[in-house]
C-alpha cells in the first residue's frame, strides 16, 4: 500500500519556531505574559506538555482521549497562564482530568506559551493554504467513498452521529490520518480488585497504578500488582481494516468525509 501524505508533528513544530526570533539568549529567562510566545518558553513548554499531558490531549494539543486544546475557548482567551493554571492545578476529576499540584507558576506558564504557539502556527497555516492542502488530498470519488463507508464503515461509525460535521473539526491530515489509524477512544476496561469487578474509564493506567471512574463519578486507585486490569483495544476494528483497503478506497473515503460539514 503505498504511503499517502502526512504532516509530522517535527515539521509543524519547525515551521513554527520559524516565526519566532533565534537570537534568545543561552540562558533560561524569566516568563511573563510579555514574551509568552518567545522561542525558550515555547520549547520548555513542549517538553512539560509532553511530559505531562500529551498521553491525554496529543502531542500537538490536537486532542486524543482529552479534547482538542487548540479549539479550547479557554485556552485561547488565556493571558500568560492564569486560566490554564488554575486547570492544571485543580483538575477536572468530572472530566477524568487529575490535578497536577507539583507544576510550578512557571512551568505552568511555558506551557501556555507552547499551547498559544500552536494556536498561532494553525492560524498561520490556515491562513497560508490549508484550502490548497486539503485540494491536494481532495483526489478521490466521493461517491465511491460513501459507498466504501457504508460497508466498511458504518457498523461503528454515523454520519449524523460521531462524524457529523467532522470536515470542519479537523484538518485534512489529521482527517486523513484518522481513516487509516485515529487516535485512540478514552480508555474503557474493568478491575478486579479483592473479587470485585469494577467497569468503567480509565483516568491513570501505569506499572505502579491505575485509577479507574465508575458510572457514578467515583474514582478508585489500585496498586497494579494486587488487581487484575482489562482493556480492550479501542482501535481493533481499524487495525483490523486496514490491511483490506486500497488506495483507491482510502482517497475516496477522505473525499466523501470532507463533504461532511
Amino acid at each position: 500500500m503505498k504511503r499517502l501524505p502526512f504532516i509530522s508533528a517535527s515539521l509543524v513544530l519547525g515551521t513554527l519556531l520559524a516565526y519566532f526570533p533565534e537570537t534568545l539568549p543561552a540562558q533560561e529567562v524569566p516568563v511573563s505574559k510579555e514574551n509568552v510566545l518567545k522561542q525558550d518558553n515555547v520549547i520548555r513548554g513542549q517538553k512539560l506538555f509532553g511530559q505531562n499531558c500529551a498521553a491525554c490531549h496529543g502531542a500537538n494539543a490536537t486532542g486524543g482521549m482529552g479534547p482538542n486544546l487548540t479549539m479550547s475557548s479557554l485556552v485561547r482567551h488565556d493571558a500568560g497562564g492564569k486560566d490554564i493554571g488554575t486547570v492544571i492545578h485543580e483538575g477536572r476529576m468530572d472530566k477524568g482530568m487529575p490535578a497536577f499540584p507539583q507544576i510550578t507558576p512557571e512551568q505552568v506558564s511555558d506551557i501556555a506559551a507552547f499551547l498559544h504557539a500552536r494556536i498561532d502556527a494553525f492560524t498561520r497555516a490556515s491562513a497560508l493554504g490549508a484550502s490548497a492542502f486539503a485540494g491536494s488530498l481532495n483526489v478521490g470519488d466521493a461517491n465511491a467513498g460513501k459507498a466504501v463507508f457504508a460497508a466498511k464503515c458504518a457498523t461503528c461509525h454515523s454520519v449524523t452521529g460521531d462524524l457529523k460535521g467532522i470536515a470542519t473539526k479537523r484538518d485534512p491530515a489529521e482527517l486523513e490520518q484518522s481513516i487509516l489509524l485515529p487516535k485512540a477512544k478514552p480508555e474503557t476496561g474493568s478491575v478486579i480488585a479483592a473479587g470485585k469487578k469494577y467497569e468503567g474509564r480509565f483516568l491513570h493506567r501505569d506499572g505502579f497504578t491505575v485509577t479507574l471512574q465508575t458510572a457514578d463519578g467515583v474514582s478508585h486507585t489500585w496498586e497494579t500488582d494486587h488487581v487484575t486490569v482489562n482493556v480492550p483495544d479501542p482501535l481493533k476494528g481499524h487495525k483490523a481494516l486496514l490491511p483490506t483497503y486500497t488506495d483507491k478506497e482510502i482517497h475516496d473515503v477522505f473525499s466523501y468525509l470532507e463533504t461532511l460539514k
